[in-house]
């Protein structure tokens, strides 16, 4: 849901449009949790996978990128979800070039089934970081020309409201499986980590509806994070956290899956 409280998905159209790159998988059990449903830091991660190799397309595999001595780094991720793609079902996952927002690219998704039912639209903040410094850089990334689909995303919120208190807390340390290739923990496992911790309260019938995510800082291997969270109704604020400097934002909606011949009520909150 975004901020003015609409829902928004991408048309669909049985040809690929202009511009846009597609994929086609089909959910196998890797891609699902225990209830076999693909959970949102699996989406995350064929996201991430789309946008590779959409550089590689444009002549900036990580190859080049590594030659360059630069990263795309995730700044702000945002992601509806109308359902979690289940086990065995085909995927068409699309993304496509929004209009640049200053320093930042912009990049939107869609997933549907094979047969059209739209189930995810998301949309990526993307900023250039110098590989060795770790800064934000000016390097000059190809801008692809922007692509409009009805329906689409809007680009992410760059601030969210959160609660005055977050009386909860976890601490979790970075592993070295979690670090990517460009040196710092995969920005799916910021996702991991926000939606294990509702999760844990024993919440798995839930399902999410909303996800927004803001990367502030970095994290590296061994790194200890302090997480700080919050549950009001069914939605969960998390601040995560390396010696009181902020790493992490995320604020996920949940809502019960349907239940027959029962109307559910919004949340509110």
């Amino acid at each position: 849901m975004t901020e003015t409280g609409q829902v928004r998905f991408p048309a669909y159209t049985a040809h690929c449009p202009k511009g846009v790159l597609e994929m086609k998988l089909t959910i196998a059990r890797c891609h699902t949790d225990s209830s076999g449903r693909m959970p949102p830091h699996v989406l995350a991660k064929v996201m991430e996978d789309a946008v590779k190799r959409q550089m590689e397309a444009c002549g900036w595999g990580r190859e080049t990128m590594e030659t360059k001595n630069v990263a795309l780094v995730v700044g702000w991720t945002s992601i509806q979800i109308k359902r979690l793609p289940r086990l065995g079902e085909s995927l068409l996952a699309r993304i496509w070039p929004g209009r640049k927002k200053c320093s930042m690219h912009v990049r939107k998704y869609a997933f549907f089934t094979d047969v059209g039912e739209a189930l995810v639209s998301a949309a990526v903040l993307f900023l250039p970081m110098d590989r060795t410094s770790r800064k934000l850089t000016v390097a000059e990334i190809p801008v692809l020309p922007e692509v409009v689909i009805s329906g689409e995303a809007d680009v992410p919120s760059l601030r969210r409201a959160f609660p005055t208190k977050l009386p909860n807390q976890a601490v979790r340390t970075v592993r070295a499986h979690e670090i990517d290739e460009n040196g710092h923990m995969n920005n799916t496992c910021y996702l991991q980590w926000a939606n294990e911790l509702w999760e844990n309260d024993h919440r798995r019938q839930h399902e999410p509806r909303s996800i927004w995510v803001q990367y502030a800082n970095e994290l590296m291997e061994g790194q200890t994070v302090t997480l700080d969270y919050a549950v009001q109704g069914q939605r969960l604020y998390v601040r995560g956290s390396v010696n009181q400097t902020d790493s992490f934002l995320a604020v996920i909606q949940y809502e019960s899956p349907p239940v027959a011949g029962i109307v559910r009520k919004k949340d509110s909150s």
